[in-house]
């Protein structure tokens, strides 16, 4: 869940809209556009530490998920492509951030991102 109260007060004004636009309302990272459907499949794949986890592969035509799909169990799912707009330095609470230090991302492209600081925040709170 995001806690808007430590974003600056004109985030969701001034500094989304903003950086959509630069973007030309698409994922910076992957070029998927905002509000676009792709199909998702869940796989297991091998992680860095070579365990293996569950994990969403999108595609954006309909037509090589079902060609996919009869190597998994998991039913093909349609996801609206939702952008965010994420902090290259993962502090959302640095009110003076450039432009430079944000890009839009789609939710997959942002959590991909974001998953070893939020694994490293996760963490911390255990090590006190």
């Amino acid at each position: 869940m995001i806690d808007y109260k430590r974003y600056p007060p004109n985030w969701k004004t001034e500094i989304v809209p903003r950086i959509l636009k630069r973007a030309e309302n698409k994922c910076e990272l992957c070029g998927l556009k905002n509000k676009d459907i792709v199909f998702s499949i869940k796989v297991w794949m091998k992680a860095e530490n070579g365990k293996y986890k569950y994990k969403s592969i999108w595609f954006s035509e309909e037509n090589d998920t079902i060609r996919m799909s009869q190597y998994f169990w998991e039913d093909v799912k349609k996801v609206r492509v939702v952008l965010t707009i994420a902090h290259l330095d993962h502090d959302e609470t640095n009110w003076e951030v450039e432009d430079k230090r944000l890009k839009a991302m789609c939710q997959m492209c942002h959590l991909t991102y974001d998953g070893k600081e939020k694994q490293r925040r996760i963490m911390s709170k255990y090590k006190k």
